[in-house]
């Protein structure tokens, strides 16, 4: 029993070095908390030397009721519905880490089931987009193959004009020998001598 009444007297005057000045000014609200410092004292009074009605543990949602700004003391309403003072550097507009964990661990777990979201359709997206790169290249192989039988087509029908060209220059070669050639022969055909008529 000495030992735990020696241990909060050691505790209530360290607690001073070891907590931070709080220099936010404190107005009578329920968004307060009780600064993470382990726990501080619930005393009857605005001071140190009145009674000690318990302690507040770190974290503990408050309510704000009034502030002395002269002995720098703030009277709370815990979450059991205790009413006191506590000092006023152990209050807080913060949210204390206790709390303000699970909030935290919520808001990570909304964040990595989006990030899997997204994930999931950056994955459809990729796949949607190899489906589009094989198509495209299947489209381009069809469209070279089409150039390759138009390239042969034109080829061909080149070709075919040109034996066309060439048979008709033959056609044309053999009409005009033809006709050179029965000139040549008409030509060196004897000739009928031709009667005069005479009267007689």
């Amino acid at each position: 029993m000495f030992r735990n009444w020696l241990l909060i007297a050691v505790i209530s005057l360290s607690a001073p070095v070891i907590a931070q000045e709080n220099t936010l000014d404190i107005e009578p609200s329920s968004n307060h908390y009780i600064r993470d410092d382990l726990f501080v004292f619930l005393h009857a009074g605005a001071g140190r030397n009145y009674r000690i009605l318990g302690s507040v543990e770190a974290g503990t949602p408050i309510t704000v009721l009034q502030h002395n700004r002269e002995q720098e003391f703030t009277e709370i309403r815990d979450n059991e519905g205790r009413t006191g003072w506590v000092e006023t550097k152990f209050v807080s507009n913060e949210i204390s880490r206790g709390e303000l964990v699970p909030v935290l661990t919520e808001r990570l777990a909304q964040a990595e089931s989006g990030t899997q979201g997204l994930q999931s359709e950056n994955q459809r997206l990729n796949q949607q987009l190899n489906d589009a790169r094989q198509q495209v290249s299947k489209l381009s192989a069809q469209v070279s193959e089409q150039e390759r039988e138009i390239k042969q087509l034109s080829q061909q029908v080149d070709d075919s004009e040109q034996k066309e060209l060439v048979r008709w220059f033959t056609r044309g070669g053999m009409v005009a020998g033809a006709g050179i050639l029965l000139g040549v022969i008409l030509t060196y055909l004897p000739k009928k001598k031709r009667r005069d008529d005479q009267w007689m």
